[in-house]
């Protein structure tokens, strides 16, 4: 590849790891979650406050939607493997789905020994930790195939 145009493609990546700070930085302003200001607090003694079930996914499956974007862009950029895309659409999909059905039971059990579950699988909605686990397995997988 020439050298100009791996410049460009580590630009873009660094654009869109931008991105990632952008929406962790300005969460509260472009994310009207209840949850945040609830998490920030002692969350562990308290009450769920009333929050709405169906906005409060809403706005978590947009941010899911929007790090999963840039995760698998930068994955795909960054490795430029034939398929790799259709792969990581998959299971950005398939964690999706698990992460909702975990969000809404303990949604629903939140009670005393489940308070940090509701925590930790909203954590995994709305932040790009894919991200963080594919990057080092793909590498890994990169090196040991050639």
């Amino acid at each position: 590849m020439a050298k100009t145009k791996r410049i460009t493609i580590y630009l873009i990546i660094l654009f869109l790891l931008f991105l990632l700070v952008g929406i962790r930085f300005y969460e509260k302003v472009f994310f009207d979650d209840g949850l945040i200001v609830f998490f920030q607090y002692d969350y562990l003694t308290k009450a769920l406050p009333h929050i709405p079930f169906i906005k409060t996914v809403s706005i978590d499956i947009l941010r899911y939607i929007f790090n999963s974007t840039i995760s698998i862009s930068i994955l795909t950029l960054f490795f430029r493997q034939k398929n790799l895309g259709k792969f990581l659409l998959a299971f950005y999909l398939i964690a999706l789905t698990i992460n909702i059905i975990a969000f809404y039971f303990a949604w629903v059990n939140y009670t005393a020994p489940h308070y940090i579950a509701l925590f930790y699988i909203r954590r995994i909605l709305i932040q790009p930790i894919w991200l963080f686990v594919l990057f080092p397995a793909l590498l890994y997988q990169k090196f040991t195939t050639k």
